[in-house]
């Protein structure tokens, strides 16, 4: 029979694969293909090498010939895109699909090779609407709270100062931390850091990045970036989206934020 013999594998659901157990595999020289389940535009800035690219949607109407063994990723920074179309590539003849979990970002994040090129390039920080993140998996989510709470002071009076939207009443199942980077005190999943979870968890969770809208999510991202930790997202509005519970009126929009370096002029004026 050749590799991969049509009809070989039954119409299994979609099984998940951590990060590290896909470096093992391919490690030990297991072939499979990847399936890279981005919009085009995504795939086409940095891939995992030799990944096809077939968007989640097209996934169920694709004619694929028998591909055999498949791991099937998203981009990790949101509702899972990734386990829909594996389980669809599992109803095709031929195939046996897997989730690659965490997506893009987990593999960047566990240094894994890329088709990005190197070099410097404009920096893009991946952002999250309130819509999106109500309909992200809360296991998988961690809530890095960069607000500013209110002055406790009772010398210190304000004219009614605002309070604060409860992200626990909000994001009931997600896990909520001051900082990634904050040691864990307590046995209570509200009192891990997402550094201490991403020790301890076969996939890095996803950290959802909130501020103010004060900028304070950005210079965090920047800082995560450059501790390699990918796997992040900046709500889009911090705290003014959640008063408003998604509503419009935003600062942020787009699926990423972009900070474009101004270009060095060549002929300086003379003082």
């Amino acid at each position: 029979c050749a590799a991969f013999c049509l009809g070989a594998f039954p119409s299994l659901p979609a099984l998940a694969a951590p990060p590290a157990q896909v470096q093992e595999r391919i490690a030990s020289g297991e072939l499979f293909t990847f399936v890279d389940v981005r919009a085009t535009a995504l795939f086409q800035k940095g891939h995992i090498p030799g990944a096809i690219n077939i968007p989640a949607a097209l996934v169920p109407v694709k004619e694929l010939p028998p591909l055999g063994r498949v791991i099937v990723y998203d981009d990790g920074l949101g509702p899972n895109l990734a386990a829909p179309a594996a389980a669809a590539l599992n109803k095709k003849p031929g195939i046996q699909a897997e989730v690659f979990t965490g997506g893009f970002a987990a593999w960047e994040s566990g240094r894994g090779t890329t088709t990005r090129p190197r070099g410097m390039r404009s920096e893009e920080l991946p952002v999250i609407t309130h819509a999106r993140l109500k309909e992200t998996p809360g296991r998988d989510v961690v809530l890095v709270d960069l607000r500013k709470p209110p002055t406790t002071n009772p010398a210190v009076k304000t004219a009614s100062a605002p309070s604060l939207t409860d992200l626990r009443a909000e994001f009931p199942q997600a896990r909520i931390v001051r900082s990634p980077f904050d040691a864990a005190s307590g046995a209570s999943p509200q009192s891990k850091t997402a550094a201490t979870a991403a020790a301890t968890a076969s996939t890095a969770p996803l950290l959802v990045l909130i501020d103010q809208n004060d900028g304070a999510a950005e210079a965090m991202a920047r800082t995560l970036k450059a501790n390699g930790i990918n796997r992040f997202v900046i709500l889009v509005g911090g705290e003014e989206t959640l008063a408003r519970k998604g509503e419009r009126g935003l600062q942020r929009l787009g699926s990423t934020i972009t900070v474009r370096r101004p270009a060095a002029t060549k002929n300086p004026p003379n003082p």
